[in-house]
C-alpha cells in the first residue's frame, strides 16, 4: 500500500511505539499522583512540553495539552465569541474553525484570499479599520489564520501579517497543523496556537494550545494544565508529538524530493495536470493538483483500486466525497471536482511515485481512448 495522506494523519512511527512498550510501566501512572509512579510519568510529560516549548521558541508555562487542534479551535472561538468579539478568518479555512462558527452563529466576516490561496492583505487591512487620529476604527477583533491550509499547502506570509497587526490590539490565533515540523516561523506576534501530534507522527487525539494569557476553559474537571484543561494527561501521547519532532525535520529534505519528483514524472509522462496555488508559497509535504480529464471520486477510486491513498479533500469533513472547500474559495467548484490532494511522509520512495504516476497515466490514456 502506497500512502499519500499524511496531511490527514501520518504514519506512526514504529520505533517510538516501541520504545513505550519496552518502558511500559513509565506510562502507567497518573501524572498529577504523588506516589513514585506518578512523579515518573510527569517527568515525561514536563519534559515533552519542554521539548515542544522550545522547538517553537514559546514559554513552557503557555503550552496547555490537550486532545488536538479541533479543540484548540474551539476553546479559542467559543471564548471570544462569548465576549463578543468580531471574528475574521476565510472560506478555506479548516471545519474545526467554520463549522465551529456557524454553529455558534458567531459574528464573522470572511477575509478575501488570492487565487493562490494566500490571504488578500489589502482586504485584511481594510477589514482591520484605517488609523486615524483617535487610533485603529475597529471593533475588538480575533484574527484566526490557517498558517498552511491542509488541502491546498498555502502558507501565508506570517511576516507581513504580523507587521500589519503590530500596532494593532487584535488577538492573533494561529492554526499550524500543516506547519509544525514542516516549516519554521517567528511567533513572536502570535497569541494563541493549536497543533495536533498526529500530523507528524504522534499518538491520534493529543495536541497543545498555546496561550499567551489565560482566557476562559473550554472543559473544567481536575488541577491539570495549572487548572486551564480538565482531564487527566496524556502522557504517552505528548511523549510522541515531543519525540516525533526532530525525526520530520530530519525528513524535510526527502519530503521536497517526493514533491519535486512527482511533478517531473507528471511532466515526463505529458499527463495534464496543473497545480492548485503556486509552489512558491506552498508546503513541501502536501500537492494539490487538477486533472482535467477526471472527476477526483473517480481518480480516487482508481488509485484506491491500485493500492494508492490520496484525498479530495479534508478527512475532518468525514469520509465525504465532496468537493473540496478550499479549492472552490480559491477557483471555484468544477475545479475543485477534478482536483486531488497528495501529501508526502517519511515512509514515501520514489518507486512509490513512479507507480502512481503510472497509475494515473493509465486512468489517462483510458479516457483519451474512450473519446477517440
Amino acid at each position: 500500500m502506497i500512502y499519500f495522506d499524511y496531511a490527514a494523519t501520518s504514519i506512526k512511527r514504529r520505533e517510538i511505539f516501541e520504545d513505550i512498550l519496552n518502558n511500559f510501566n513509565e506510562y502507567n501512572a497518573n501524572p498529577d499522583s504523588l506516589h513514585k509512579l506518578g512523579r515518573s510519568a510527569n517527568k515525561i510529560l514536563e519534559d515533552s512540553r519542554q521539548k515542544l516549548s522550545k522547538v517553537l521558541n514559546l514559554s513552557s508555562k503557555s503550552i496547555i495539552f490537550n486532545s488536538g487542534a479541533s479543540e484548540g479551535n474551539n476553546t479559542i472561538i467559543k471564548h471570544f465569541n462569548a465576549l463578543g468579539y468580531r471574528i475574521l478568518c476565510t472560506r478555506a479555512d479548516h471545519p474545526s474553525v467554520l463549522n465551529t462558527l456557524d454553529k455558534l452563529n458567531a459574528n464573522v466576516e470572511y477575509i478575501e484570499i488570492c487565487k493562490d490561496g494566500r490571504i488578500n492583505l489589502t482586504d485584511l487591512e481594510k477589514k482591520l479599520g484605517e488609523n486615524n487620529s483617535q487610533g485603529f476604527s475597529y471593533e475588538k477583533t480575533l484574527l484566526i489564520l490557517t498558517l498552511v491550509n491542509n488541502e491546498s499547502g498555502t502558507v501565508q506570509d506570517l511576516d507581513r501579517i504580523s507587521q500589519i497587526l503590530k500596532d494593532r490590539e487584535v488577538w492573533l490565533h494561529i492554526d499550524n497543523v500543516q506547519g509544525f515540523g514542516h516549516m519554521d516561523f517567528d511567533f513572536s506576534r502570535c497569541d494563541s496556537m493549536a497543533i495536533s501530534g498526529h500530523k507528524i507522527g504522534g499518538i491520534n487525539g493529543f495536541g497543545l494550545l498555546y496561550l499567551k494569557d489565560d482566557i476562559q476553559n473550554l472543559i473544567y474537571g481536575g488541577q491539570q494544565e495549572k487548572q486551564r484543561r480538565g482531564g487527566t494527561s496524556f502522557v504517552m501521547g505528548a511523549y510522541t508529538m515531543a519525540k516525533s519532532y526532530d525525526k520530520i525535520v530530519s525528513e524535510r529534505p526527502l519530503v521536497k524530493e517526493i514533491k519535486e519528483g512527482f511533478i517531473r514524472d507528471l511532466k515526463k509522462n505529458e499527463i495534464p495536470f496543473e497545480i492548485n496555488g503556486t509552489l512558491e508559497h506552498s508546503s513541501d509535504h502536501i500537492l494539490n493538483l487538477y486533472f482535467p480529464f477526471a472527476k477526483s471520486d473517480l481518480l480516487l477510486t482508481y488509485l484506491d483500486m491500485k493500492g494508492i491513498c490520496a484525498s479530495a479533500g479534508s478527512a475532518c469533513s468525514a469520509g465525504s466525497l465532496e468537493e473540496s472547500h478550499v479549492i472552490t474559495a480559491m477557483y471555484d467548484k468544477e475545479r475543485a471536482m477534478n482536483s486531488i490532494r497528495f501529501s508526502f511522509g517519511f515512509t514515501n520512495t520514489m518507486e512509490d511515485v513512479k507507480y502512481t504516476i503510472k497509475t494515473i497515466k493509465e486512468l489517462y490514456d483510458r479516457k483519451v481512448g474512450e473519446e477517440d
